[in-house]
């Protein structure tokens, strides 16, 4: 019997448990209806209020914009005209330059100077440099064929003067003619100039080494080959008979086979001759 009441009891306590909770409920719901359209009408209100701020501030931004437009308009108006007139007073200026006259007067210098004539620019002339060589003057001297040569070195002629017959040469083993003498001598022995005369030349040739030239006059030459590069001579020099003229050295590649010697050619008139016709 007593659990019945309490079943009983229960019962009744759930539906006054439900009622209430129920109007608990409807009353959060009518609060929340209430107040969020409220809230929502400030949100609306403050975005227009925004909206509304921002389109005043662009017109204030396009105002300023067109202002500058015209103010920056009247600048370039106004820096045109004072070009063109800056132009016009420029032209007019030129227009009016007076030609510079240079004074022709005389300049008087303190103490003893001498009067001095400024001209005009316009009437100096450039003036041409003339630059004169003098003429190689060759001293007198003549060559009497009557008077002799002197042996350059003293030696046997290895290779004889022969321009008619063809010679041998050892070294490049084949016959040609000759317009020269070659005489026997040794490395280092001393090279006399065979008769006065001048030094015309001072050469390095392939087949005769260091070769030097003298003119005697009347058209005679001698030329002497084959010698050291350490001369006793120079070009132009006047020298005499029996003058050292150099040394012999060793012999060029043409004539390895031989031997230490001296090349001696005499000319006349750029004609080779015969030289042991004039050597005494």
């Amino acid at each position: 019997m007593k659990s019945k009441n309490v079943i009983a009891y229960i019962k009744r306590k759930q539906f006054y448990i439900a009622l209430f909770t129920c109007c608990v409920t409807v009353f959060l719901i009518a609060i929340l209806v209430w107040v969020r359209p409220k809230e929502d009408n400030k949100e609306i209100a403050s975005l227009n209020g925004d909206m509304v701020n921002n389109e005043e501030e662009n017109n204030k931004l396009i105002t300023n914009l067109v202002e500058n437009d015209d103010l920056s308009n009247e600048q370039e108006n106004v820096s045109a005209d004072e070009d063109y007139t800056n132009e016009e007073d420029v032209v007019e200026a030129s227009t009016t330059i007076k030609p510079i006259t240079i004074n022709t007067e005389k300049v008087i210098g303190e103490g003893d100077c001498e009067d001095k004539v400024v001209e005009e620019a316009s009437t100096i002339k450039p003036q041409k440099m003339v630059l004169e060589i003098a003429p190689v003057v060759k001293p007198n001297i003549t060559f009497d064929p009557k008077e002799k040569m002197l042996w350059p070195v003293k030696g046997d002629i290895l290779i004889p003067y022969s321009m008619d017959v063809p010679v041998h040469f050892k070294t490049l083993n084949h016959y040609k003619v000759n317009p020269a003498i070659y005489i026997a001598s040794d490395v280092g022995q001393e090279v006399l100039v065979a008769t006065e005369g001048i030094v015309e030349s001072i050469k390095t040739v392939p087949e005769t080494g260091v070769t030097v030239t003298i003119y005697h006059g009347n058209g005679y030459k001698s030329i002497y080959g084959q010698l050291n590069k350490k001369l006793s001579v120079k070009e132009g020099d006047l020298v005499k008979k029996g003058q050292v003229l150099g040394h012999i050295d060793k012999p060029s590649k043409y004539h390895v086979l031989l031997n230490s010697h001296l090349y001696f050619k005499v000319t006349n008139n750029e004609e080779a001759i015969n030289p042991s016709e004039l050597i005494e």
